[in-house]
């Protein structure tokens, strides 16, 4: 008999990508139905998972979570490639920061590289920057450095008081609708859920 081996990857219009402890789980749990295990360790999250943000006028975006990704995911460190080879069919990032740890723009750097080490030209996708812990006190000064330091509107908030989620609900549905039109302009049939 023959064995194969059978790959699959998830195609949602969205991903988190964040280090591990960023608080993604607890923000896909603070903006959609999935319920991802919390917790206060690295790599709480071992399979990807997928939340679904509903608007007012029935428009649904679908948003996943990856495990957190560490220096070295591009060359299969940490749980590497196994994740990030589900990013390539997703149309834009929400790149989740830990503000409550010094020089979070390092972070973003970090990500965006093992991005495009992974793959040439996702690092370039549309994305939202993500300023998650802003209930903690050291978060205030550090989103002031963010801010100066990349080009990109950053969103900070708290996953975990759910303070100004209303901002990132807005933006995620900005991204998408720009995602949809997009591909309508190319004569391509938009990813719905």
């Amino acid at each position: 008999f023959r064995c194969s081996k059978l790959a699959y990857r998830f195609c949602t219009s969205s991903f988190q990508v964040g280090f591990p402890n960023a608080g993604k789980s607890s923000l896909l749990r603070a903006i959609s139905n999935a319920k991802p295990a919390v917790a206060a360790y690295a790599f709480t999250t071992l399979n990807p998972h997928v939340g679904i943000v509903r608007y007012e006028n029935y428009e649904q975006v679908a948003v996943a979570d990856i495990p957190g990704i560490i220096k070295g995911a591009h060359k299969n460190r940490g749980l590497g490639i196994a994740f990030l080879k589900h990013v390539e069919r997703c149309r834009f990032f929400l790149y989740v920061l830990d503000l409550s740890v010094s020089e979070p723009w390092t972070q973003l750097q970090d990500l965006k590289y093992e991005l495009e080490q992974y793959g040439e030209g996702l690092s370039k996708r549309p994305h939202a920057i993500i300023g998650n812990k802003f209930d903690l006190p050291q978060s205030k000064s550090n989103l002031l450095l963010l801010r100066e330091r990349v080009e990109h509107r950053v969103i900070p908030l708290s996953a975990l008081t759910g303070e100004n989620l209303e901002e990132l609900f807005s933006h995620l549905k900005e991204l998408y609708d720009n995602y949809v039109k997009t591909e309508e302009a190319r004569k391509e049939k938009p990813l719905k859920w």
